[in-house]
């Protein structure tokens, strides 16, 4: 693979205190495109960091919204979405470029690890649950990092805007219902650095996304879905939704 033929792709919202590491962890080569709906610093210190290979788009809507608009500004065959509070592996890209992928496959999921040693056995009993899952053919991959090929998303769709939350799982479940393989690739890593919803609660988070999730791989019950993100993007006292 070649980084010329890779988009990132992030949704930005307030985030001064995590876009600095997040910018310095990307390969200068790659494309970078965000979707930013911030009022704080965000822009001016993208600006003052990576004015370079990077587009930055003003809008106000959800996640998915924020995340069709990127992919729609890319023009490269292959299109990485995460989030601003991530920091790249060191070995991701070279991971990337090492990678050869058939022509059906339309998506790759990475692994998400912490940053720290704070919720570091549940990161990794997470992302170990998505390569299972993978060999069983269920894409249940997390938008903090998963590539997507430009054509298998617009023969799916694109992003269902109706979706606050757990778009992620949802885009690459039909991306496969589509015709297209998903596939797990281990040493593609993203590192978290902000564990803010995991605080609340590690079992009312995974209860959340896993049941939903399945409420919309099955069909059952996914208007009610789509209808609510059930308290998941709730303001923190900062105000960020986090």
């Amino acid at each position: 693979m070649r980084l010329e033929d890779l988009t990132v792709i992030v949704p930005t919202k307030n985030e001064a205190d995590n876009i600095e590491a997040f910018l310095g962890s990307l390969h200068p080569d790659v494309q970078l495109v965000v979707v930013d709906a911030s009022t704080d610093e965000t822009r001016a210190i993208i600006a003052r960091v990576r004015p370079g290979n990077t587009i930055v788009l003003d809008d106000p809507g959800n996640i998915p919204r924020a995340r069709q608009l990127g992919a729609d500004h890319a023009d490269s065959p292959w299109l990485l979405f995460t989030d601003a509070d991530m920091v790249f592996g060191e070995t991701y890209f070279e991971a990337w470029v090492g990678l050869e992928l058939g022509d059906r496959v339309g998506a790759v999921q990475g692994a998400k690890l912490s940053a720290d040693r704070e919720y570091a056995t549940y990161y990794k009993l997470f992302s170990a649950g998505i390569g299972l899952l993978a060999l069983l053919n269920i894409p249940a991959g997390s938008g903090s990092n998963m590539v997507i090929r430009k054509r298998a998303l617009e023969e799916a769709g694109g992003f269902d805007f109706a979706l606050s939350a757990n778009e992620d799982t949802h885009i690459l479940w039909v991306v496969r219902r589509t015709g297209w393989r998903v596939l797990y690739v281990k040493s593609l890593q993203v590192f978290e650095r902000d564990h803010r919803r995991l605080r609340k609660g590690i079992l009312k988070k995974t209860l959340h996304s896993w049941t939903r999730s399945l409420m919309l791989m099955t069909g059952i019950g996914a208007s009610r879905v789509r209808g609510s993100d059930w308290g998941y993007w709730e303001a923190n006292d900062d105000g960020t939704g986090k």
